[in-house]
């Protein structure tokens, strides 16, 4: 009787979808595999270190122009404005086609006017990254419009500060929406004709903040830190194919300098570079290939070797250059661009 009940149980429990847990395996211990091959792998390895490492330091000191960008099409997410419009400029006057996209329209149309009006090519699409139909109708007008896109380069991006206890879902949910799962949806589209033309460049704006993270700036940190992680995937799943020329390119700027607005409420030792100053920076990264650039370029050196200093040096040189994010008011969230898009991704069950 016992048995039968027992039984009754074990079924209704595999109707109910339980599942036994895991156990390890106990019939075959795992062991390296090729363990002697391995070894001669490691020794050749290390005799590659040093003539690399001093590429690497030949490549900083007298860096290569790198490649033409001259009649490529690329597509600049969040170009209506800031960093992105200065991208979108400075690469018309590379000689690339632009395709302007941004969830303003009247930021888009005065980006795109801007370049033709001084000799480039440009079109204008009103699109909302967080949104995966819109990015399919954005790839097919952009293909329709000015051809398959060479260089896709992800930008867009909300900047949302407020300590973690008092943040809203919303706002988290769109920071993540944005400045993360966007990229996802984007590679996602644009990647297959890449991949089928073996060419192309997927470049991402992340952050300093991808590297570091600051207090009050808790999801727009962990968004541009998944960014960097995304990449290095995206990568690694490109190069685990045969005669692969898509290349991808990270960006980590420091603060920059795109508003009063935004800079009033940065309390930072070291100044804020210019649009300028990134927008040189990236477009030299895109043209040498670089995999992942921080701009200022001692940043991202510096950054790895303080990994290796005891926390408590870290933090001390994290007070000494220290970088303070301020609160908006309540009045400057409702008012914001920022608010704004996050609302309109609420109110459509976006995030």
């Amino acid at each position: 009787m016992e048995s039968s009940q027992h039984g009754k149980m074990a079924a209704t429990e595999e109707q109910n979808g339980h599942v036994e847990p895991l156990t390890p395996p106990t019939e075959k211990k795992m062991e390296v595999k090729d363990k002697y091959w391995l070894i001669l792998q490691l020794i050749w390895l290390n005799l590659l270190i040093l003539p690399y490492l001093l590429l690497e330091i030949y490549r900083k000191i007298f860096p290569p122009p790198g490649k033409s960008l001259k009649g490529q099409v690329v597509l600049v997410t969040g170009a209506g404005r800031g960093l992105g419009r200065g991208l979108a400029l400075g690469l018309a006057k590379e000689g690339c086609k632009v395709a302007v996209a941004d969830v303003n329209k009247d930021n888009a149309l005065d980006t795109a006017a801007e370049i033709v009006k001084s000799g480039g090519v440009a079109k204008a699409y009103f699109t909302n990254v967080a949104k995966v139909e819109e990015i399919r109708e954005l790839r097919e007008a952009v293909t329709t419009d000015l051809g398959p896109v060479d260089i896709l380069l992800n930008n867009a991006g909300l900047v949302h500060g407020d300590p973690l206890e008092v943040d809203v879902e919303e706002a988290i949910k769109g920071v993540i929406a944005v400045n993360l799962l966007s990229h996802f949806w984007m590679v996602r589209e644009f990647l297959p004709t890449m991949r089928e033309r073996n060419s192309g460049h997927i470049v991402a704006v992340a952050s300093v903040g991808g590297l570091v993270a600051v207090a009050n700036l808790s999801a727009y940190v962990a968004s541009k830190f998944g960014v960097r992680g995304f990449m290095e995937a995206v990568r690694a799943e490109l190069e685990s194919k045969a005669n692969n020329n898509v290349k991808t390119t990270t960006v980590c700027p420091y603060f920059v300098n795109t508003s009063a607005h935004y800079v009033d409420h940065c309390d930072i030792r070291i100044p804020a570079i210019s649009i300028e100053e990134a927008v040189e920076a990236t477009i030299a990264a895109i043209r040498r290939e670089e995999l992942i650039v921080t701009i200022p370029g001692y940043l991202y050196p510096l950054l790895n070797i303080m990994r290796l200093l005891p926390q408590y040096i870290v933090d001390q040189v994290y007070k000494i250059v220290y970088a303070r994010i301020i609160p908006p008011t309540q009045h400057e969230k409702d008012v914001s661009p920022t608010a704004a898009i996050i609302k309109d991704l609420s109110d459509q069950d976006v995030i």
